[in-house]
């Protein structure tokens, strides 16, 4: 009997202590839920340096316009020294220029060779069929002559031929002097041109007449036959 006594207050002892923990539980719920928990996190306020001024650009403005102004005050001295020239080569030109017309009558009807003095342009460009030292012929163009005389009546004849293979340069020296009759005479001798094929330039004999104040009519004869052009006063 003593046994079973003591086994029931195990028992009612136990069930006290499951009941005490479970209002335990109970009591520590509503606890969480009904005050509240402060936050377990940690803020701390970090004061950031303030960033550091932005250089200002500087404004190119004004660099611009005074760039501009030294160019253009470089184009007025450009423009200024340009016209200075010109007038001095008008001048020049000017004064180069002979005195009167170039053919006076007077001075030619007495001979006087220093008429002649300076470079005169000898007829115009014509189209002309040459013959080569080799044999060869082809169709050139021979430019206008240039004359030029000293104050003697001695000079250099040039002659200029172009055609489709090349270009042929042609220089002979030259003597003028004039007829009793009025008659300019100018010969030649038979020189080299300088270009290739080689070719010959034959010698020749000028004849000229004056017709005006600026131009005298001219034929040349040479092996080949005989030709007309004009020549005037080279500008």
């Amino acid at each position: 009997m003593l046994r079973s006594v003591d086994f029931g207050r195990w028992w009612a002892a136990l069930l006290f202590g499951l009941m005490l923990l479970l209002l335990l539980l109970i009591v520590a719920w509503l606890l969480r839920v009904l005050v509240p928990v402060a936050p377990a996190i940690n803020l701390s306020a970090v004061q950031l340096s303030a960033p550091a001024p932005t250089m200002g650009v500087p404004d190119p403005v004004p660099a611009l316009k005074a760039s501009l102004d030294d160019e253009r005050n470089v184009e007025k001295k450009l423009k200024m020294e340009l016209a200075s020239r010109q007038d001095d080569l008008r001048k020049h030109l000017e004064n180069c220029k002979p005195a009167g017309p170039a053919l006076p009558a007077e001075r030619w009807s007495k001979g006087d060779l220093g008429t002649l003095k300076g470079c005169w342009v000898l007829g115009h460009d014509v189209p002309v069929t040459r013959t080569f030292d080799d044999g060869r012929k082809e169709r050139v163009t021979m430019k206008a002559g240039r004359i030029c005389f000293d104050a003697e009546g001695g000079g250099q004849h040039e002659q200029v031929m172009v055609g489709p293979t090349g270009q042929w340069i042609c220089r002979a020296p030259v003597t003028a002097k004039f007829w009793s009759n009025g008659t300019l005479v100018a010969n030649q001798p038979t020189v080299m041109c300088e270009g290739q094929p080689p070719t010959r330039w034959m010698a020749s004999q000028l004849t000229c007449h004056r017709v005006s104040d600026e131009m005298a009519s001219c034929a040349a004869v040479d092996k080949s036959g005989r030709g007309k052009a004009n020549s005037r006063r080279d500008p």
